[in-house]
C-alpha cells in the first residue's frame, strides 16, 4: 500500500472501540486510563503557519480499580487496521500513596502517539504515569504532515521538553508525577529522539558527508518511505525562515537534565549523532534492536550508539524486523499493509510486544 493511500485512509478513519476482543489483557495488575491534552509551544511555531507549534500528547494512567476498559483501534468497527489495546478513555486516576514514575515516548517517523500503546498501557498498569506527543508535521495520523516535520528531526526533542513543562504543571497530573523518576523511551526516529533527550547531539555536516561518501547506507540516508509520496521535497537552496531556523539548531544540546534513564527501540539515524557526545551520556541507557532491520540496521544505528555510550546496553532480537515494533495488525491492516503488517508464525508480533514491554518495564524499575 502506497504511502498517500495509507494518509488518506489513516485522516478518514478515527479511533473506534473494535468491540471484538475477549476482554482486557488478563495478566495486567490494574486497568489503565487514556486521555489527551492540546498543548502548544509558544517559542516555535507551526509548520503550517501556526504561530504556535502544537503539542499533540497522550498520556496513560493507572486507573481505579473496577474501571470498564474499551478496546481501541483504528479502522471501521470490527475491520481493525491496528489493534491499539484496552483503556478507560478519560477514567478516574487511581489513588495512590505516593507519586508515580513518569515515561515519555516519541513515536517513529510517520506514526503518532498511539503507536506504542502496548509499551505504554503495559507500564501504566504497572504504576507508571505515560506521556506521548504525536510531533507536529511528522503524523500521517494528524492533518497537518509537512516536509519541515520528516526532515528537521531534531525538533521532536523539544517536543518532549516542551510537553513535560507542560505535565508537571497540569492540574490533574503534575502533582503524581515523581520528578526524580522521569524516563524517555521512543521507537526508530522517536529512539533517536530518546537519546537526544539523554544527551547525543547531531552533526548535520558530519552525517550529510557521510551519507555521501563510499561508506553510505541507502535506508540511513534516503527519505523515509513514509514520506517520498506525502510531502514536497524542502527546498534547500531557498528555505523557509522557519527551516533555516531549524537548521541553525540542529547541532543544539538537547538534553533534558530531568530525563533519568533512556529506552531506545530500533533506533534510526544513529550516527548522525557525535561519537564525543554519546559518549558523554550518564544516564542509563537500554538499546533494543531486531538482527533483521532493514530501515535502521544495527550496525550504523542501535550498535554505533551502544558502542560510544558508557554503560549502554545492547539487546538484539532474532528474526525481528522494524515494523515488528508497531502495533499489533487487524485483519483489514493484515490485508492491505504488506510488509508493515507482516510477520513470521513463528515469531508473532504480540509475542515480541510482550518480550520488549517486559525488559522496558524492569529496566525502568531498575533505573528509576
Amino acid at each position: 500500500m502506497s504511502s498517500r493511500a495509507l494518509l488518506l485512509l489513516c485522516t478518514v478513519l478515527a479511533l473506534s472501540a473494535a468491540g471484538c476482543g475477549d476482554g482486557p489483557p488478563s495478566d495486567r495488575p490494574g486497568p489503565v486510563g487514556r486521555t489527551q491534552r492540546s498543548w502548544s509551544d509558544a517559542a516555535r511555531p507551526g509548520w503550517d503557519g501556526a504561530r504556535q507549534r502544537p503539542l499533540r500528547t497522550t498520556i496513560w494512567y493507572p486507573a481505579e480499580p473496577g474501571t470498564p476498559q474499551t478496546e481501541v483501534s483504528i479502522g471501521p468497527p470490527g475491520l481493525p487496521i491496528f489493534l491499539h489495546g484496552w483503556v478507560a478513555p478519560d477514567g478516574p486516576p487511581a489513588s495512590r500513596p505516593g507519586p508515580s514514575p513518569l515515561v515519555l515516548l516519541s513515536h517513529g517517523t510517520g506514526g503518532g502517539a498511539e503507536d506504542l500503546s502496548w509499551l505504554a498501557e503495559w507500564l501504566a498498569a504497572h504504576g507508571y504515569l505515560v506521556a506521548a506527543v504525536t510531533h507536529h508535521g511528522n503524523s500521517i495520523s494528524a492533518d497537518d504532515v509537512s516536509a519541515p516535520g520528516f526532515f528537521l528531526w531534531w525538533e521532536r526533542a523539544t517536543d518532549l521538553t516542551r510537553a513535560l513543562d507542560a505535565l508537571l504543571t497540569d492540574e490533574t497530573f503534575g502533582p503524581r508525577i515523581d520528578r526524580g523518576a522521569i524516563g524517555v523511551a521512543g521507537f526508530s526516529l522517536g529512539g533517536h529522539t530518546a537519546v537526544l533527550l539523554a544527551g547525543g547531539r547531531v552533526d548535520r555536516q558530519a552525517y550529510l558527508a557521510w551519507c555521501a561518501g563510499p561508506e553510505a547506507v541507502a535506508s540511513s540516508c534516503s527519505p523515509p518511505p513514509e514520506a517520498t509520496s506525502i510531502v514536497e521535497p524542502i527546498d534547500w537552496e531557498r528555505p523557509t525562515p522557519e527551516v533555516s531556523a531549524s537548521i541553525a539548531r540542529s547541532d543544539a544540546v538537547y538534553r533534558d537534565p530531568r530525563i533519568a534513564a533512556a529506552y531506545a527501540i530500533a533506533p534510526a539515524i544513529g550516527n548522525a549523532m557525535t561519537a564525543a557526545s554519546l559518549a558523554a551520556v550518564r544516564v542509563p541507557l537500554r538499546i533494543v534492536v531486531g538482527e533483521d532491520d532493514r530501515m535502521a540496521p544495527p550496525g550504523v544505528d542501535a550498535r554505533y550508539i551502544a558502542r560510544h555510550v558508557p554503560g549502554a546496553s545492547l539487546l538484539e532480537l532474532p528474526g525481528v524486523d522494524h515494523y515488528t515494533f508497531l502495533p499489533t495488525c487487524g485483519w483489514l491492516g493484515g490485508l492491505m499493509l504488506g510488509e508493515v503488517c507482516a510477520e513470521r508464525a513463528d515469531l508473532p508480533r504480540a509475542e515480541v510486544h510482550r518480550r520488549v514491554r517486559a525488559d522496558a518495564l524492569a529496566f525502568f524499575d531498575g533505573s528509576l
